[in-house]
């Protein structure tokens, strides 16, 4: 983890975690030698929220960076996804046990 500044925010109530953010601080070689190369810059964020008062469910998740693979593409992404929505379901459930015919 030399690589990456990483920083985390804890619930104080549920002492879940919330918030998380990572960033490279570095460039990191993945592979055998250099394969590809993730940027020194590149960022993660990922947000949890509480839903129904009850349960700790992500929120945000987003990225962006740069990367290079092989020796000549050079990859710029970024992103980010918002989950809503999330809904309370009951089912009722019923067990027998019969004898073998």
């Amino acid at each position: 983890m030399r690589h990456f500044s990483v920083r985390a925010w804890v619930s104080e109530n549920d002492h879940e975690l919330v918030k998380l953010e990572a960033e490279a601080i570095d460039n990191l070689r993945l592979g055998l030698g250099g394969l590809a190369r993730l940027h020194k810059g590149a960022r993660l964020s990922f947000l949890r929220r509480k839903v129904n008062g009850e349960l700790w469910l992500p929120a945000v998740v987003s990225y962006n960076g740069s990367a290079r693979v092989g020796l000549l593409v050079t990859l710029r992404r970024g992103g980010t996804s918002e989950f809503s929505g999330y809904r309370k379901y009951s089912v009722d459930t019923s067990e027998g046990v019969s004898r073998p015919k």
